[in-house]
């Protein structure tokens, strides 16, 4: 078996000259080999660290390079860390409008909230208290005849609730009919009352250009006999009703009084009535 040969000298340079750190006697790091031996174990060189491994293949120049990269100039892909980092500081603009609209979506599930035990404060109230509308009758009656007949009524009004005050606005309609044909116009004042409370209220009912039907015209006239009429009083009442300080609800009431007077002149007298009163 033939014996292997102990590399020759130009390998034993490549193991014992360090490299020149000032670049003079050799040129950019590189070292050229005068021949390439197959016999040679290139493994048992000694190469710096961070250098490129460039064995030759077989068939590759017989030159080697051996290339050194200074330690400072190896370049690393950063962790995802840094760029969401450099995202949040790039973009503060995002941010920003993400506060911005976590904040606006509380306020408007506070608000809803909010409403909402309103509304079931509102329903269980309502339940418990059940408020009522008022009720209305007719005490007393003049009329006063002149071009335009003049219609008083003196009501006597009466909240039937013990907790719940009732406010009436003065902007309430009243209107005198006979067999539906309109005779007189007029307003229900304001009034406020409490729970329980009843007193007498006078409304004034001023009578239309229309001429004036023969039986309320002769229940006017005549003065030797009392003709007694039908007539018909309608309202149109809206009503704040409160629990203390508190304005929960607001009605509307359409009351109507069916009534017959003995006549409508001096010393008319109410001989039968009925109101109704219906919450709208």
């Amino acid at each position: 078996m033939e014996e292997r040969v102990p590399p020759s000298s130009a390998a034993g340079d490549l193991t014992d000259e360090p490299p020149n750190p000032h670049g003079h006697g050799h040129r950019h790091g590189r070292r050229n080999v005068s021949s390439y031996d197959d016999s040679f174990d290139y493994s048992s060189v000694s190469r710096p660290v961070g250098s490129l491994d460039l064995t030759p293949e077989e068939d590759y120049d017989s030159n080697t390079y051996v290339v050194q990269v200074p330690k400072d100039q190896i370049y690393r892909v950063p962790p995802p860390e840094n760029a969401r980092i450099v995202e949040k500081y790039r973009n503060p603009m995002n941010k920003r409008r993400n506060s911005c609209c976590t904040r606006v979506c509380w306020i408007i599930l506070v608000l809803f909230v909010i409403g909402i035990s309103i509304g079931i404060t509102l329903v269980i109230l309502h339940k418990v208290y059940s408020p009522k509308g008022a009720i209305l009758f007719i005490a007393d009656v003049h009329v006063k005849n002149q071009s335009r007949p003049r219609y008083e009524f003196t009501m006597k009004v009466k909240n039937p609730n013990e907790n719940v005050a009732i406010s009436y606005e003065n902007d309430g309609d009243a209107f005198l009919l006979f067999k539906k044909k309109k005779l007189a116009t007029g307003k229900f004042p304001q009034l406020e009352q409490e729970g329980g409370d009843s007193r007498n209220v006078r409304i004034t009912l001023t009578g239309s250009n229309t001429v004036v039907p023969d039986e309320v015209s002769k229940s006017m006239h005549d003065k030797k006999t009392e003709r007694a009429v039908l007539l018909q009083l309608e309202m149109n009442l809206k009503g704040e009703m409160n629990i203390g300080f508190l304005n929960l609800w607001s009605k509307d009431m359409h009351v109507v009084c069916d009534f017959k007077v003995s006549t409508l002149r001096t010393g008319t007298k109410v001989l039968s009535q009925k109101c109704d009163t219906q919450i709208k």
